[in-house]
């Protein structure tokens, strides 16, 4: 996206070590300056239990985002609840990829109902995985 100059943006529930704080929301914007920080602050980011589960937090999140928009989803475990709220964010003209970071026993069923609701998942656990995500 930003090689085609489009904006790109950030929205995390992850804690960010140097603030000690769940990492800020990073607003749209282009180039590599701006590429540089999301990177720096996708490096750093860490994962904690959260309070509000992620199929509460995330309509918030996603309501104002303009069509067309990419909402890609880090997540451990894709569930029902969270899966009906990016279904609803593809409904309004996002592009919805969720990629799940360990391993999941209902993956297979989760995938399957997923691509029937217009969200692509796919799972990243180990690096070989991601680097098929690449070809």
């Amino acid at each position: 996206a930003v090689e085609q100059r489009q904006a790109v943006g950030l929205i995390c529930n992850g804690l960010d070590p140097l603030s000690g704080e769940v990492a800020g929301p990073v607003p749209l914007r282009q180039g590599q300056g701006h590429l540089m920080e999301l990177l720096a602050l996708l490096a750093r980011i860490q994962a904690h239990e959260l309070e509000t589960p992620l199929a509460t937090w995330l309509p918030r999140r996603l309501n104002d985002l303009v069509w067309g928009t990419t909402v890609i989803v880090v997540t451990p475990h894709l569930d029902r609840e969270t899966l009906w709220v990016l279904h609803n964010a593809y409904r309004r003209g996002s592009n919805v990829l969720v990629l799940i970071c360990a391993p999941q026993t209902d993956y297979k069923v989760m995938q399957s109902q997923a691509e029937r609701l217009g969200v692509t998942v796919h799972r990243t656990v180990w690096e070989s995985e991601l680097r098929q995500l690449e070809e």
